[in-house]
């Protein structure tokens, strides 16, 4: 038994009448199968029946419309059989070999054909998981939004799931996917007819809000969807708070889906600067910022390229002795325009883009370049200290690198030291101190750096082969006027001591609090009291003229 075929509309494109009596002659015996309509070319008609569901096109070749004028599924209408199946043409008919079979065999193919693309097309446009629309789908929907409404009474939001990969992680990826699921059917619930939610990636979601009648409504809809996401979640009996941060931005007339885009994806990334679930919405201000920032990274790259960035070095005072042990290298960008830059105006950015492994593998090689030269110079060895990023630390290439530079320069390792914040420290313990083993085997040292700003515990500290702490100068600088400060500070550096570790003083400005720093038993201190970062050339002058005198300080 034939399978039955839905009814169909024929549009018949076709000079000679031959076609239309024996199409008519074979549609007679099929029933309802199908209707046909005459027209005398696709031009006056598209407008009619482009589009239309059901209907399919059959033309001769000197009827058949431009490539990409018509979106019907189209049969041609031969003379005799073709060598090679035409393109373009779903099916084809030939005129001795038409017949009421012949015909209804045709259309059952047309129309299966087409039920497989369109199931093809939503499994390239779905979300296999949630069954919305992911990235390519959305755009299409965008893009069919924009054009319909002229780019007007549109609102693009764009969240993001700040913690979502450690919950990943931590619960594994099937409990992830509940995670996602859960998700969506909150952001389902908030949602009205009119507006789509699709997601973009792992654990980033679009939404495209309908805000003709209402265009404050998307603002309204971005705070209660945040209040939404920052309720608990629960997954396999866990309770699981997962911060989010959502970016809105309102469509302009004549600008387009990129554009659009763009501009929510700068609103996320500017509530990503606030703790928990937030939203932001876009404004010119954040765009003409982002795209300061992007070309500042541009120029950086060049920097790196073009050796613009240079190192100043700012000593380290052993207070036992009252003599310069250490130094710390301190990156410094001599803008061509903007002059020197400090780290704080281009580092963050370097971590953000890549750039920091780059950067700090230059400055492992220019500080081993400046060591060379201060012990030709004729100097006592001193401790190097280098910030290293967690980036870096990462990095697969960092020991060979690092083993060839020393091999380079001839230096000894047991003078390099590498600054680790207490956040990278805390971050993956494990390779943290696989690596930092390995490094050790070179006979590099390590320092924490910032102490008391991050999560770390001595107990945690203690597995790991740190020798110096470095008390952040936000402790040190309020000693002065705050005794709670001062305590804190005290007690640092006994807890560190009991753990064999030596203890560095960061931020010292004032001889009080060298004189404090001092009866607290601390080992070394730097800051501007001892001096500035300096250019080599510079240091150099001051290791052979300056400390002695930068070194007088009260006895306590």
């Amino acid at each position: 038994m034939s399978t039955p075929v839905e009814p169909a509309r024929l549009l018949l494109l076709a000079q000679d009448r031959t076609w239309a009596t024996s199409l008519r002659e074979c549609l007679a015996p099929l029933g309802d199968v199908a209707t046909l309509v005459e027209a005398a070319s696709w031009d006056a008609v598209a407008r009619q029946f482009d589009n239309q569901p059901g209907t399919l096109l059959l033309t001769t070749t000197a009827l058949l419309p431009a490539p990409g004028r018509c979106a019907l599924p189209i049969v041609l209408l031969l003379s005799q059989e073709p060598a090679q199946p035409p393109p373009g043409a779903s099916d084809w008919l030939v005129a001795g070999e038409l017949t009421s079979d012949t015909l209804r065999r045709c259309l059952r193919h047309v129309r299966e054909r087409g039920v497989l693309q369109d199931t093809l097309q939503r499994l390239a446009e779905q979300d296999p998981l949630t069954g919305i629309a992911n990235r390519p789908g959305f755009q299409t929907l965008l893009a069919a939004r924009l054009a319909e409404q002229e780019g007007r009474g549109v609102a693009l939001g764009h969240l993001d799931m700040d913690n979502f990969r450690h919950a990943n992680d931590a619960l594994g990826h099937q409990a992830g996917d509940r995670l996602i699921l859960q998700v969506v059917a909150r952001l389902k619930k908030q949602l009205e007819a009119g507006d789509q939610v699709a997601r973009l990636g792992s654990d980033e979601f679009a939404l495209l809000i309908d805000t003709r009648r209402d265009p404050s409504r998307a603002e309204r809809l971005a705070a209660n969807i945040i209040e939404a996401m920052a309720e608990p979640y629960y997954v396999d009996g866990e309770s699981l708070l997962i911060g989010c941060s959502l970016g809105i931005a309102h469509a302009r007339a004549g600008a387009g889906a990129d554009p659009l885009m763009w501009h929510a994806h700068i609103a996320m990334q500017q509530a990503k600067s606030t703790q928990g679930c937030s939203y932001h919405l876009f404004n010119e201000r954040i765009n003409r910022h982002a795209r300061s920032l992007a070309d500042l990274e541009s120029e950086l790259r060049r920097a790196l390229r073009r050796d613009e960035l240079e190192l100043h070095y700012q000593p380290r005072l052993d207070l036992s002795g009252n003599t310069i042990v250490g130094l710390e290298a301190l990156v410094r960008w001599r803008h061509r325009e903007r002059g020197v830059l400090a780290p704080g105006e281009f580092v963050p950015l370097a971590e953000q883009s890549g750039l920091i492994v780059p950067m700090g593998y230059w400055v492992i090689a220019r500080a081993l370049r400046d060591m060379q030269t201060l012990r030709e110079s004729g100097f006592e060895p001193l401790h190097m200290a280098i910030n290293l990023s967690f980036r870096q630390f990462q990095d697969s290439q960092l020991l060979s690198t690092l083993g060839r530079l020393i091999a380079e320069r001839g230096i000894d390792a047991g003078w390099l030291e590498f600054e680790l914040t207490e956040t990278a420290v805390m971050r993956r313990n494990d390779l943290v101190k696989q690596t930092m083993d390995a490094l050790g085997c070179l006979g590099v040292r390590f320092s924490l750096d910032d102490f008391g700003t991050g999560f770390s515990s001595f107990v945690h500290l203690s597995s790991l082969p740190i020798a110096l702490l470095k008390i952040d100068k936000s402790f040190v600088s309020g000693m002065e006027q705050r005794p709670e400060n001062s305590k804190l500070v005290h007690a640092m550096i006994n807890l560190a001591h009991n753990l064999d570790l030596k203890v560095v003083a960061e931020g010292v400005e004032t001889p009080e609090q060298l004189a404090l720093l001092r009866g607290f038993g601390c080992d070394q201190v730097q800051g501007y009291l001892i001096s500035r970062p300096l250019p080599l050339e510079q240091l150099q002058a001051f290791l052979r003229f300056g400390q002695a005198q930068a070194i007088r300080s009260p006895a306590p």
